[in-house]
Order: C-alpha cells, then sequence, then structure tokens
C-alpha cells in the first residue's frame, strides 16, 4: 500500500520512494499515428502487440515490446527502457503503422498504448470483443480467454509474456473472424 502522496516526496510505510502510475496525468512525450497516402495496392497492416512494464520512481514505465504481424513475426522484441528509448520506440512503431494500421491487444488503452505514450484510434481490443457476462467494468483475463475459445494455455512460466500475449491476441481476433 502506498499513501499516494505527489512525487518526490518522502516515501511511505517501508518504501523510501513513492510508486505510482501518473501516466494519465502527464501527457508529455505522447505521439499520435498520422495519416499516410499509401498506394492502391496496399491495404493497412494489422499488428497485434503488448508490452511489460515495470515500477519506477517515475511511475510505470515500459520495459519490453513485441509486435506481431499476421503471420505472427515479431517486428520488434526486447528494448531496455529509457526517456531515449521509448522516443526510438515510438519512432520505430510510427514509421512502422499509420492512423488505419489496426492494432489488437489486450487492454490496449488502459495499460499498453499507454505504457508507449501513443494514441492510436484503430484498435480491436480482446476484453470488448469478447465482453465478460457481467459487463463493464468486468474484463476476462486473456489465459482465460485463450483457455475458454481456443483450448490453449497460456502464460504458463513466470519470465513475462509480452510475445505470447500479442500472439494469443492476433489468434483470438483471427479465430472471430
Amino acid at each position: 500500500m502506498c499513501c499516494s502522496a505527489t512525487i518526490g516526496s518522502t516515501g511511505c510505510q517501508v518504501a523510501k520512494q513513492h510508486l505510482q502510475d501518473g501516466r494519465k496525468e502527464n501527457l508529455e512525450g505522447f505521439m499520435k499515428t498520422f495519416d499516410k497516402k499509401l498506394s492502391e495496392d496496399v491495404h493497412p497492416r494489422v499488428y497485434a502487440l503488448d508490452c511489460e512494464m515495470s515500477y519506477t520512481t517515475y511511475g510505470l514505465e515500459l520495459a519490453c515490446i513485441t509486435v506481431v504481424d499476421t503471420d505472427m513475426q515479431s517486428d520488434l522484441a526486447d528494448i531496455s527502457n529509457s526517456l531515449q528509448y521509448l522516443q526510438d520506440v515510438q519512432t520505430i512503431l510510427l514509421s512502422m503503422f499509420n492512423a488505419d494500421t489496426i492494432l489488437i491487444g489486450h487492454s490496449l488503452e488502459s495499460s499498453n498504448l499507454l505504457a508507449l505514450r501513443f494514441i492510436h484510434s484503430t484498435v480491436v481490443d480482446t476484453p470488448v470483443l469478447f465482453p465478460h457476462l457481467l459487463g463493464l467494468p468486468y474484463k476476462r483475463s486473456l489465459g482465460n480467454l485463450m483457455t475458454y475459445y481456443l483450448r490453449q494455455i497460456i502464460q504458463d512460466n513466470m519470465d513475462g509474456h509480452s510475445s505470447s500475449d500479442a500472439r494469443a491476441c492476433m489468434h483470438l481476433v483471427i479465430w472471430n473472424i
């Protein structure tokens, strides 16, 4: 538990620092995909993405990102985080995506896009595609969705699961189509 004091103040409980998620309050560094003219024989691409985050004294920050295409090929993999690396990741993503690119993921709006400091509106979010029986704000876990619909077990190790999560989201959407 944290006392939710301001960042930089003396730590609470037994910790020396506060760990907070202040991403929604600070919009500095956010990037937005933009319209790019595509030739007529080219269609907007489809990618699934997943991010792993880590708590820092600055809040929840990007630690790793996986982006896969419809062939399940990874276009971006582990990236150590710092402001410079985040800007590099944003630059790479802006070169890969345009405003019409379809991004697939699990809880994109509440975690992945915030960690990337990325604004994109053409998304397929698996909790929306496969809603909880009780409705919002409840969401089924990605592992639950994969087990229920595709009879596959994912996230069965403790080493992080960004790559398997991105692939799982892509599998679920393709299965649903």
